[in-house]
């Protein structure tokens, strides 16, 4: 279903239980809420801390060097995560508890990215789970590599700055977490550092977690991650299967949100000039072939 909000298109989904909104620029996800207890999950988008709420990272993640993929003797400009979460998607599925969108190579991605393909991202409710599927077929007569990532932010309840802690995360893996430091320039260091996990498993959000900028967590351990309100309360849960982990919130932390994202993909090294499809974390599609993948969101 359509509803206008802000003089803006959004698509409408409910299950009775939760209910999202759905932009068509980038299909992404605008709002999470319970219908009994309409409290809102996701990061509204206010642009001073940041503007964006769950885009879609593709066909990078993260950072080139110097934003260049190279492809044999050619090169191409390309910003950190890509384009398409600024492209104009096409719903394609209206149905009671899935929606589903979609969006084609163009004259201008293609300066930006040498091959044709379709983007497809499907939205599902059953219960208390969200499901984000996402399906990349290459259009081109060439194998297509690419990366794709999410980057959903969730809100912390009653944020308060002066809190010592505003949250806590649970994960299904031991302590420590193994993350990639984050170089100058968001470039991924050649080097790592742990991240101790308290004994009681919850790992404290403060206004230092992200002195790091990231965690970077490239290990493939994750693949379930709890956002807990600063009581212990669990809010979401996150449930993935990809090899990367990111865990980031702005100012170093001083936000009221942070994101939790699974990614295939991540950014380059420092000085990394070698050819796109030679990248760490690349997948890649056959000519006329889909790839998929999903992750899921609950709300507890």
């Amino acid at each position: 279903m359509s509803v206008i909000i802000k003089n803006e298109t959004m698509e409408y989904l409910s299950n009775g239980i939760i209910e999202i909104e759905i932009a068509p620029i980038g299909a992404e996800l605008q709002s999470i809420r319970r219908v009994a207890a309409p409290t809102e999950y996701l990061w509204q988008g206010d642009p001073t801390y940041w503007g964006r709420r769950a885009p879609i990272l593709f066909p990078i993640v993260g950072r080139l060097w110097e934003n260049t993929a190279h492809f044999g003797d050619k090169s191409y400009e390309i910003f950190q995560h890509g384009f398409a979460r600024d492209m104009l998607f096409t719903k394609i599925v209206d149905e009671d508890r899935h929606l589903a969108f979609s969006v084609r190579s163009n004259e201008e991605s293609l300066r930006l990215w040498p091959f044709n393909f379709e983007l497809r991202i499907d939205y599902t409710l059953l219960r208390n789970v969200l499901t984000v599927s996402w399906s990349v077929t290459n259009l081109d007569t060439r194998v297509m590599p690419f990366q794709i990532g999410a980057h959903p932010a969730f809100m912390y309840p009653h944020y308060n700055p002066d809190d010592e802690v505003h949250g806590f995360l649970s994960f299904n893996a031991d302590s420590p977490l193994v993350s990639t430091k984050i170089a100058p320039g968001g470039y991924a260091d050649a080097t790592t550092f742990d991240v101790e996990i308290p004994a009681d498993g919850l790992l404290p959000l403060t206004n230092d977690t992200f002195l790091c900028d990231t965690i970077l967590e490239a290990t493939g351990r994750l693949n379930r991650i709890t956002l807990h309100d600063k009581d212990g309360r669990p809010l979401v849960t996150m449930r993935h299967s990809m090899p990367i982990t990111a865990l980031w919130s702005p100012n170093n932390g001083r936000a009221p949100f942070m994101c939790i994202e699974p990614w295939h993909g991540c950014c380059d090294p420092t000085g990394y000039t070698s050819d796109f499809s030679n990248r760490q974390f690349i997948e890649c599609v056959a000519p006329g072939e889909t790839w998929s993948t999903a992750y899921e969101i609950m709300i507890e």
